[in-house]
């Protein structure tokens, strides 16, 4: 699926991947280790952002540090990071922005826009998206 998002100045296409990875959020807020932490899971994940099924609702334009446990993400990382091959503690680590909140039958939907990702992750997610899809193609 490939979705179009805005980001007011120029129209982005970011190629989605479903998947239900675990996904822990906390309002960026100091102190950070005061901060509450939500599980969600990931419905949807693509470099541009990710959309989570939350159990509480987030305000739009919120800046959270969200947490997505990827196995296999190292796999694509350049290097150094090659070295860690325990997939069970592989994650991707951003801040996002709340870009739209809407409650479902379970909880709530929530759009986040990754605002700060490290360019090896970003790079690395591609990879692993890429991949995925072309291994579902098949």
């Amino acid at each position: 699926a490939y979705m179009v998002e805005d980001d007011g100045e120029n129209r982005r296409w970011f190629v989605r991947l479903p998947k239900g990875y675990s996904v822990e959020i906390n309002e960026f807020k100091f102190p950070i280790t005061s901060q509450e932490r939500v599980s969600a899971t990931c419905a949807d994940i693509s470099t541009g952002g990710v959309c989570v099924e939350s159990p509480e609702p987030f305000k739009p334009e919120t800046r959270l540090q969200v947490r997505v446990n990827i196995p296999r993400l190292n796999k694509f990382m350049s290097g150094f990071f090659k070295a860690y091959e325990n997939d069970a503690e592989q994650y991707l680590q951003a801040i996002a922005e709340v870009a739209c909140c809407e409650p479902t039958a379970g909880g709530y939907q929530v759009g986040l826009s990754f605002i700060d990702l490290d360019p090896d992750t970003s790079k690395a997610l591609t990879g692993l998206i890429k991949k995925a899809l072309a291994d579902a193609a098949r």
